[in-house]
């Protein structure tokens, strides 16, 4: 068994900063944090001093970076977006879908399970998250129209019973009809459902979250919008306490006046970052691809040639900066939104934090917020 400690730095809490604290590592767990702790014999002695030691940020919408995405159903692809992922703090991820052929989602969920069992040389994959075929066709953004099915689609169906251990997570859109049905059927396999790409109404949100939904795709961004007298699913999303809630803190997804409404409704305890970030992210401006779809990066967005927004370009350290520097969250509370919160609307209560018995997965950050280094498992898996 081999031991580390990080000696020096700030630990990074959901209630605030640990300053000067110590980070004992049991093989691939955080074995004790505190001051002058115990160090059994050779134990590897890391010096942090001046940096912060965070809970290593948890992408659950992802499809990919660097020309890779999760549609490329490889190996390679999930191996490459892995070790991206790691120079940008994140541990762990969902590698997503967007809507597509049961065949090739066959293909996908395949390479997932291959993946996700095997040692990580970047970020954990924790399964895959379905941005899936059971969508709102006026919702769809940028969701191939052609691949939109009905929820008893059973071809689609019999391709998630095959592989409902490797699904994580699913988003669907609740007015479609049977979809309640379909919620309480994945969540009795231990699958996370989220509202998205969705025209419901209110109502019809609250009954999904009846059946077993718990969360909401990419908030104000394909979904009914608000009405004072009908609050849609934007309305629901910031007001029902049972729903976790993602935002593409890229300030062009949502205006940063848009992060702070969310942020005031839902607080650090359920609003999560996520990336939703494209093939073309950490690449320059030029032509890319999306389900089969052409996109044009500008270096700031992935859009379709209409203008439609497809995906984004942003990291979760980047997302993490904006929400502090932007929309002014404490640090403590915006790092909790990219590690804390998605671990907890996903039920995994061994990562997220730096605590004993978690996991260790840190980051290691600049005051500026710069990833200087990532630990998965203990390992060393990025360094700057």
């Amino acid at each position: 068994m081999t031991w580390k400690v990080l000696m020096g730095g700030s630990v990074v809490t959901p209630a605030g900063l640990h300053e000067g604290a110590e980070v004992l590592i049991e093989g691939d767990r955080i074995r004790e944090v505190g001051h002058d702790l115990a160090r059994p014999e050779g134990v590897e002695v890391l010096d942090v001093r001046g940096a912060l030691i965070a809970p290593g940020f948890i992408d659950a919408h992802i499809h990919g970076g660097l020309e890779f995405d999760t549609m490329d159903a490889s190996l390679e692809a999930l191996s490459e977006i892995s070790g991206h992922l790691a120079h940008h703090g994140v541990t762990s991820w969902l590698p997503t879908t967007v809507a597509c052929e049961a065949s090739l989602l066959d293909r996908i969920l395949s390479a997932v399970a291959e993946a996700r069992d095997g040692a990580p040389q970047g970020a954990r994959i924790l399964g895959a998250h379905l941005e899936s075929n059971f969508l709102s066709p006026k919702y769809k953004g940028a969701q191939p129209a052609e691949c939109l099915r009905p929820v008893g689609d059973q071809e689609l169906r019999a391709v998630l019973a095959r592989h409902a251990s490797t699904i994580r997570l699913l988003t669907l859109a609740p007015e479609l009809d049977g979809a309640d049905g379909l919620i309480r059927e994945l969540v009795a396999q231990g699958v996370v459902v989220s509202v998205g790409h969705s025209d419901a109404t209110y109502a019809q949100v609250l009954s999904a979250v009846d059946a077993g939904s718990t969360r909401v795709t990419h908030l104000c961004n394909a979904q009914r919008g608000f009405h004072h007298r009908e609050p849609g699913v934007l309305g629901a999303g910031l007001v029902c306490d049972a729903l976790f809630t993602e935002v593409i803190a890229d300030l062009e997804h949502v205006h940063p006046a848009g992060l702070t409404i969310a942020y005031r409704c839902k607080g650090s305890e359920r609003l999560m970052l996520v990336s939703d970030a494209v093939r073309g992210t950490g690449l320059p401006p030029g032509e890319y691809e999306l389900g089969g779809q052409t996109t044009f990066l500008d270096g700031h967005t992935s859009r379709f040639a209409d203008g439609t927004i497809a995906g984004s370009v942003i990291t979760l350290d980047r997302a993490v900066r904006n929400m502090v520097q932007m929309v002014k969250v404490p640090l403590h509370e915006a790092i909790a939104m990219a590690s804390d919160v998605p671990a907890r609307s996903l039920g995994l209560s061994h990562l997220g934090r730096v605590a004993p018995g978690y996991l260790a997965d840190l980051v290691l950050l600049s005051h500026d917020l710069d990833v200087r280094a990532t630990f998965v498992g203990g390992r060393l898996v990025h360094q700057a």
